[in-house]
């Protein structure tokens, strides 16, 4: 029968306790506690108020002792914890109940694969989140900060807090002729002021953009930002509910047709991505003297699910910009029907050539397609 060790084990060398300062970065690393080891906030003292606890305790008769382990652990980095007074009492000197071995090392794990995870940011590229908001026929719409904030890491971090919003909105009715000028004309100003002066302060920083706001304002949002900048953008999902994008391969192709009705200089183009635009559609609002279509092959609104996606269309489309060019020529108008995500409308906007790709008026899809905004020309 194994004789039992009565005898109090080994007290953690000098060089685990730094190690455990380090992993756990100067903070009690009880759930939800978070309180700082070094430093009072409230006088800016800075002193040390950290406890070492061990979760089997180094004698056998202590807190989740055990005649073995308490001994072969008492020195172990993975046997102890940094805590602050409080909770050192609570699971090493007074045993409160509910603070088992499992609970606690789940505890430990979880405090020091978070700040593995902060450290790791520590070196990454900084991005300013930007996110976009505009009602959608009529439905007021909201974005999350800390959904996007969730969505760049852990590649990039955010630039500040904050972010940048722009949430424009008009007083005119949805059908007047002034409700997409009006709304033109705010997202310019705060694009200006907003996000020009950023530019302007700081440099070229990279932005991720978040947008949930009708199509043809995302896609004018592009063309503000253009193929110049250090510029992300992102899709929402809605299973599951994330911003981040659900692949990192190409999920999807995207093939063009072409039909020539007659000469003229009126082109129809139609991006069927999640869904299909049916030409009886178009024929009631154009008589379209060529039609152009961008098809995706498995459509949609998970279309897109990876940059490489978004990728694959933005050359398709640029491809089809240049043929229109070089076919009817730089004064052909193209006359602009979508069924896109917002990742897509955000890249026609970026993606087209100023002086190289024809004038673009911009359809909306509310009960029948609507001229709405012209870019270009």
């Amino acid at each position: 029968m194994a004789r039992r060790k009565t005898t109090r084990g080994r007290n953690p060398s000098d060089p685990t306790i730094r190690i455990l300062w380090g992993k756990a970065a100067g903070i009690c690393e009880y759930r939800g506690c978070n309180e700082k080891l070094f430093y009072d906030e409230t006088t800016a003292y800075e002193f040390n108020a950290a406890y070492i606890a061990h979760i089997v305790a180094s004698s056998p008769d202590g807190p989740r002792g055990d005649v073995e382990r308490s001994y072969l652990l008492s020195d172990k980095i993975e046997n102890i914890m940094l805590l602050c007074d409080k909770h050192h009492r609570l699971i090493d000197i007074e045993d409160v109940p509910g603070h088992p071995e499992d609970l606690l090392l789940e505890m430990k794990r979880e405090h020091e694969k978070n700040i593995e995870k902060v450290c790791n940011y520590l070196n990454t590229e900084k991005t300013q989140i930007l996110n976009f908001v505009s009602p959608i026929k009529g439905n007021k719409v909201s974005i999350s900060y800390i959904d996007t904030v969730k969505a760049i890491l852990p590649r990039k971090q955010p630039f500040d807090m904050y972010g940048i919003i722009i949430d424009i909105k008009s007083a005119y009715p949805i059908q007047s002729d002034e409700y997409w000028e009006d709304l033109n004309s705010q997202l310019e100003y705060q694009f200006l002021t907003k996000v020009k002066a950023m530019y302007d302060n700081v440099g070229n920083v990279c932005i991720s953009v978040f947008p949930l706001a009708p199509i043809p304002l995302i896609i004018k949002l592009g063309v503000l930002f253009g193929d110049k900048t250090n510029v992300d953008i992102y899709q929402k999902t809605r299973v599951p509910n994330t911003w981040s994008w659900q692949s990192s391969e190409l999920t999807n192709s995207f093939s063009v047709t072409k039909t020539i009705l007659q000469l003229g200089k009126d082109i129809a183009l139609v991006l069927s991505l999640t869904s299909t635009i049916s030409d009886d559609r178009i024929a009631k609002i154009i008589k379209p003297d060529a039609v152009y279509r961008i098809i995706a092959k498995q459509q949609g609104v998970d279309c897109i699910k990876s940059e490489k996606d978004l990728c694959e269309f933005w050359h398709k489309y640029q491809q089809v910009c240049d043929e229109i060019f070089n076919e009817f020529g730089a004064d052909c108008q193209i006359h602009l029907f979508s069924a896109i995500p917002v990742s897509v409308a955000f890249e026609v906007g970026r993606r087209r050539m100023p002086g190289l790709h024809p004038q673009i008026i911009i359809y909306d899809d509310n009960d029948g397609f609507k001229p709405t905004i012209t870019i270009g020309g």
